[in-house]
């Protein structure tokens, strides 16, 4: 069999911990040759995990791409916007891609990144890992059986979960719209991607309403300082960054994202110069902390979806209402229900899968890709990025539609 090589260029969270690691649990299958990535100590964590030799390894993505690697594809998996230059070179040097979403940031690159791939004949695979999911495609496959009739409605919400927007969405790197993408975009992108893929039609027309209401300075409480480490409630309240050494059940990677490292005293001493000690109160954010978009597909199917920071948990609950039945889970827990009105009978569907960030989704798509890449000609029948275009569109649109007070945008 023959082993797949491959490039990553950005070795943080979604390249180095959610994508890389495929090719250690299949060595056989996969090798990482050469890695592109700025912040030294994750660009030589990858090297020795995968044996890169230091001639391959670059601090940025375009030295890599310069050298001209001759890898089966490319992983691109670096900040927001860093992802359009990129991926233009990456397609125009003739590799195949697996692009991190959101593709960029803006509508118009993004466009433009698909019309490359079209261009130059080349595989480009957007992570939108929430398809290859277990739970995801075992819904996929209830609604293609017919088992609910015609889908009339679907209600989808996406629950960020307090601390996790607190990290990203207010300290981290979406905080400010500008600098990044919108959080619809960022975040959601995912969420309208995989309401295409269960509906299976377009959406023609949407609206939606959000804000940043609570992470402002109007509701800092009395005396907080401007960093956590200094304030007089960083043991009690909620967005505390000493929370980073507790972690109470909180998706355990925050704290490596703001470094790695087993020594408290020195995670703390870094803690408090980077932005992730600043006072979610202090007023440099302004992504939303909820957003709902109102959507109607062709055939007149309707879908609601609405994210928050406002949750304890991180999950993804979905309800698709049919004219037969309806099905209804919470991606997390890996498990959904077929109620058929009909009979009255309950189905439950506890469904095998990893217990990682997106129920096993990122490593069935990085099996998909590799696979994709031994009959690359094969599969660019198989694999459209038009099909992501289509939530990016919807997502870049619902920000607009939020910006001018909730207009109907038609698509």
């Amino acid at each position: 069999m023959r082993k797949i090589k491959l490039g990553l260029i950005g070795a943080g969270e979604r390249g180095g911990n959610s994508y890389a690691p495929y090719a250690l649990k299949y060595p056989n299958e996969v090798a990482f040759t050469c890695v592109a990535e700025p912040i030294d100590e994750r660009r030589n964590a990858i090297a020795a995990q995968h044996h890169i030799p230091s001639e391959q390894c670059y601090p940025y993505g375009m030295d890599l791409l310069a050298a001209k690697p001759e890898v089966d594809g490319i992983i691109i998996a670096t900040q927001d916007r860093q992802h359009y230059e990129l991926a233009m070179e990456a397609l125009a040097a003739g590799y195949h891609v697996l692009l991190e979403k959101p593709m960029a940031e803006t509508l118009e690159k993004t466009r433009a990144i698909v019309a490359q791939a079209e261009k130059h004949q080349r595989l480009l695979i957007v992570c939108h890992v929430l398809r290859y999911t277990p739970f995801f495609s075992g819904m996929k496959k209830i609604i293609e059986s017919g088992a609910i009739g015609k889908i009339q409605a679907v209600h989808h919400l996406e629950n960020i979960g307090n601390f996790h927007f607190a990290h990203s969405y207010v300290r981290g790197n979406w905080h400010n719209t500008v600098e990044s993408t919108p959080m619809i975009v960022a975040k959601c992108c995912h969420d309208m991607d995989i309401l295409n893929f269960l509906i299976g039609k377009k959406c023609e027309r949407l609206s939606s309403f959000g804000s940043l209401s609570y992470f402002t300075p109007e509701n800092a409480p009395e005396g907080a300082a401007a960093r956590c480490i200094e304030c007089e409630h960083n043991k009690r309240c909620i967005f505390s960054a000493y929370n980073y050494l507790v972690p109470r059940g909180m998706y355990p990677g925050f704290k490596n994202i703001v470094l790695r490292t087993d020594d408290p005293q020195v995670f703390l001493e870094h803690l408090d110069q980077s932005p992730y000690s600043r006072c979610v109160f202090d007023g440099h954010n302004d992504a939303c902390d909820r957003q709902a978009v109102m959507m109607e597909y062709e055939g007149g199917i309707t879908a609601t979806f609405t994210v928050s920071a406002f949750s304890n948990d991180i999950s993804r609950k979905i309800k698709i209402m049919g004219s037969l039945g309806e099905i209804e889970g919470t991606l997390e827990e890996n498990k959904f229900v077929v109620r058929d009105f009909g009979t009255g009978n309950e189905t439950t569907h506890d469904l095998i899968a990893a217990k990682t960030l997106h129920s096993g989704g990122d490593e069935k798509i990085m099996e998909c890709f590799c696979a994709a890449l031994k009959d690359p000609a094969q599969a660019l029948l198989q694999y459209s990025a038009s099909q992501s275009l289509e939530g990016h569109v919807m997502a870049f649109e619902a920000e607009e539609s939020r910006l001018h007070g909730g207009q109907v945008i038609d698509l």
